[in-house]
Parts: structure tokens; C-alpha cells; sequence
């Protein structure tokens, strides 16, 4: 791994922290919320620059492992440190102001995950007498005098913006992707894959014709059609042939290839999702209970669920029909049994931007329902700890995309964006999503809970996910 790739792991991590940062930072400014410090990275500071007009510390910090927003009057720390109320009395303590800061984890939806603690250093942050600033009690602008609608905000703010930021990059993916990258949930053909060991005329294990001497092979009686009808026995197959790792499918074009109809019977196998009763123009509209509305999706699902019989609902001839027990061909990567769709579906009639939109938006929520699928598959044993990685084992992953092409760079850090936001969504203690639910528990109570309390709950949250983060951090290196 050179450090040209360890530099552009940083950037990457570096870019979706300062996106969830800014995103804590833009929603705090709109509230009236007085920023003390808006930090990309933890430790010692490299460079700092103070705004006159704001008085807000702009800083980069020396360990690209997090990031943080330090607000006036969050987690009560100015009172803490001795200060008091401009009347000379005890200020009483912050209502409720968790730390708006993130401690982000996320899940690459292909199962990988980092953790960041990007907590804010309070004690660094606070000026060095309470004279020196205004009490949180006093001063409008601090966090823990703001409404309680306005803290909830200010903490989805950050996740919001990793999501919203995967979903823009998702349209860029999609434009550049073009028109082959968008089809539909119609079958317009299945896979016929050749099963012998040895090569045949350059067809391997596990390749599927999907065309012979031009014509598009839709499944195994067309083929056996358009091979006894040349006598020659010579034809020019073109075959799908997945990679190493069956992230992606090559196509490969095979000239001079002996067919004939006995080898057909004895070496090629007809799809089995066709031999479950799916067939050709069928409209895939649910697996299994989720419903599909592009390709992307029903390729997922099917990846995802696929490894056992699955329930199919498919509109014929205007009709709905429902297909059980459907089976479809299943592969084990990294201990792990997914299912791998063996048909073919039609593109979309048009490339325009209506349809850009609405695969950016379809993908963007099964990059969502990824993270809570990889979540259930950690609990239930379907995945292993193998399958978590932290900061250095995506470290790995970003190299191996940037090996391959720009397409892959980008949908992987589309996925770790939107995963981001979606994990720090979760109710955990030291997430933003803990932080919202200490908010709705004070909605409900009608007062916050003690600062103490509080405290303490956040703070057992974050040695957790610190925990966590080392446990992986040596699962990663290990793994190197």
C-alpha cells in the first residue's frame, strides 16, 4: 500500500468529516448558536485561524482521525471550569446540551465500517477565565439556552448531510455511468452458464452466453435454436464472465467456438430462477417482502436474500402473480453465501433526467437499507467480525478501487457517506442519534435529564465505541 493511497484515504476520511461538520456548523450559525471552534482532525492544532467578526476558531489539527464543532453552553463545561453568572451567582447547569459533535461510525453496504471520535475537547476549547467570556446562562447564543427543537436540528444536521452529499454524488455516478447503468425490473432474457471444468473454445466455469454470431441469447431453447441451425458447429459467442471477487461482470467476445446441440445438454445449464417459473417480460415487483423499482434494487435484494429460496411478485400480462420458491445460483465470499441473479432485465426506454433522478434516489435507498441489513447480519451471525473494518482495512479497500477505475472510488465513497449518516442516526449513546433521543425523552419528561446523568451516558457510549474501534483497529492490521 504506497502512500499515494494512505494520502487518499485520508482525503476521503477527511472530506465526509468536514461534510458532517459543516453540516453541525451551518444549522448551529442559522439557530443563533455562538461557535467557539470548527476543527477538521484531533490533536495538537497545525494552523488556527480566529474570525474577528464571529470570534470562531477555524482549525486544522494534526490527526485525520475526526473533527468536531465546539458551541458556547454544550455539556455545561464553561460552568464547570469555574464559571459563573454575570450577577456573581452559581449559573445553574446546561439544559440538556449534549455535545453536538460527532462520534461517527459507518457500514460500506459490501459490509466494512470506521469509526471516528471526533469528540470536542472542552478544557482546549474554553477561555482561560470566566471573565473572559460570557456565562452560557446569560448569553443568549449558548447551546444550552437554545430551544429544544433547535438542539434535535443542530444534531441531525450532520448526518442529513452525509446523506444528502450521497445522494448528489449518486446522480454524478449515474450521468457517468450512462444509459447502460439504468435498467428497469422487466426479465428480458436469462443466462444459460456453461458448467464443464475444461475450456471451451475460451468459455470458462462459469460464464453465461448472452449472445451467438450477434443475436442476443435469451435463454437455453433460443440457444439451442440458433446452434442447430448452423451447421458449421463455428460460432461467435459473446459470454459474461464475473471477476475474481464477483464485484462486477466482463464482457468477452469469443470467436471460432465449437457448439453443438449434445454439448449443449452435457455442458450448459439453463437458469435456474427460469426453471422456478420467472420468465421473460415479467415485471419484478417485490422480493420477498421489499419492493423493487430499478435494477440496482433487485439486484440487491436478490444478492442479499437470494442465498435461500425466495417469494417473487411479478406483474404478467397485467396480472399479478405471485412466484414462490423461486431459486437463483449462490457464491461464498469471505464466509458469506449471497445470491447472484442469473437473467438478464431490459434498460430503461430513455436516459433523460427524470430517470437520472429516480435511480439516484432508488440507489441511495438501498445504500440506506444496506447499513440495517449489515447491522441485522452482524447480530443474527450471518456476518462475522471479519466482515468490519475500521479506518485501515478501508484504507485497503479505497486502494483497491482506485486500482481498478474512478467509478468504483466514487460509489465507495457514496456508500461510506450515506452509511455515515445513516449509523450516526442510530439511538447509541455518543452518536447523534443518542443525542436526538435524550432530546425526545426531554420533550416527553418536559425536562431535561440531569446533566450528570447525561454525562455519564455519553461517556460510557464513547468508551464503547473507543473499544470497538481498537478491537477492529487489530482485527485490520492483522488482516494486512
Amino acid at each position: 500500500m504506497s502512500i499515494l493511497y494512505i494520502l487518499l484515504a485520508i482525503l476521503f476520511f477527511g472530506f465526509l468529516i468536514f461534510v458532517h461538520e459543516l453540516g453541525h456548523f451551518l444549522v448551529a450559525r442559522a439557530c443563533g448558536v455562538k461557535i467557539l471552534e470548527f476543527a477538521i482532525g484531533m490533536g495538537p492544532k497545525i494552523v488556527s485561524v480566529k474570525s474577528k467578526k464571529s470570534g470562531t476558531a477555524y482549525s486544522l489539527r494534526l490527526f485525520p482521525i475526526g473533527g468536531f464543532v465546539s458551541m458556547l453552553g454544550e455539556n455545561g463545561m464553561e460552568l464547570a471550569q469555574g464559571g459563573s453568572g454575570q450577577d456573581g451567582t452559581s449559573a445553574p447547569p446546561a439544559s440538556g446540551a449534549d455535545d453536538a459533535s460527532d462520534r461517527d461510525g459507518s457500514d460500506d453496504g459490501n459490509r466494512d465500517s470506521f469509526f471516528v471520535n471526533s469528540a470536542a475537547e472542552p478544557a482546549a476549547n474554553q477561555p482561560p477565565s470566566p471573565a473572559a467570556a460570557p456565562s452560557p446562562v446569560k448569553d443568549p447564543g449558548a447551546y444550552c439556552n437554545q430551544k429544544l427543537w433547535k438542539r434535535m436540528l443542530i444534531s441531525l444536521a450532520g448526518p442529513l448531510m452525509n446523506i444528502v452529499l450521497g445522494y448528489v454524488l449518486m446522480v454524478v455516478l449515474v450521468l457517468w455511468a450512462g444509459p447502460a447503468s439504468v435498467g428497469g425490473t422487466q426479465i428480458a432474457g436469462f443466462y444459460v452458464e456453461y458448467t464443464a471444468e475444461e475450456a471451451l473454445g475460451g468459455i470458462q466455469k462459469g460464464d453465461s452466453i448472452v449472445g451467438v454470431d450477434g443475436a442476443d441469447v435469451r435463454s437455453m431453447a433460443q440457444l439451442r435454436e440458433l446452434v442447430s441451425a448452423k451447421p458449421s458447429g463455428l460460432f461467435t459467442v459473446t459470454v459474461q464472465r464475473p471477476n475474481e471477487d464477483r464485484t462486477a461482470v466482463i464482457g468477452v467476445t469469443l470467436e471460432h467456438v465449437p457448439l453443438s446441440p449434445e454439448l449443449l445438454e452435457s455442458s450448459f445449464a439453463s437458469s435456474l430462477s427460469e426453471g422456478s417459473g420467472l420468465q421473460v417480460n415479467d415485471i419484478v415487483k417485490k422480493v420477498n417482502n421489499t419492493a423493487v423499482h430499478t435494477f440496482n434494487e433487485l439486484f440487491y435484494e436478490m444478492s442479499n436474500q437470494g442465498y435461500r429460496p425466495l417469494t417473487l411478485t411479478v406483474e404478467r400480462n397485467g396480472e399479478k402473480v405471485v412466484l414462490e420458491n423461486v431459486i437463483i445460483p449462490s457464491y461464498v465470499a469471505s464466509g458469506v453465501t449471497f445470491g447472484n441473479p442469473d437473467f438478464q432485465v431490459y434498460r430503461e426506454a430513455s436516459f433523460d433526467f427524470p430517470t437520472v433522478i429516480k435511480h439516484a434516489f432508488w440507489r441511495s435507498c438501498s445504500a440506506v437499507k444496506m447499513v440495517f441489513d449489515s447491522i441485522s447480519g452482524l447480530l443474527t451471525g450471518r456476518y462475522g467480525i471479519e466482515a468490519v473494518s475500521g479506518p485501515i482495512g478501508i484504507t485497503e479497500v479505497i486502494t483497491d478501487a482506485a486500482k481498478s477505475s474512478g467509478l468504483d472510488v466514487l460509489n465507495l465513497l457514496i456508500v461510506i457517506s450515506i452509511n455515515l449518516g445513516v449509523m450516526n442516526l442510530l439511538p447509541l449513546p455518543a452518536l447523534d442519534g443518542g443525542h436526538i433521543l435524550l432530546y425526545i425523552i426531554e420533550a416527553i419528561r418536559r425536562k431535561p435529564l440531569k446533566p450528570e446523568i447525561e454525562g455519564v451516558i455519553n461517556f460510557i457510549g464513547l468508551i464503547l465505541l473507543l473499544g470497538l474501534a481498537v478491537i477492529i483497529a487489530i482485527k485490520d492490521v492483522i488482516a494486512l
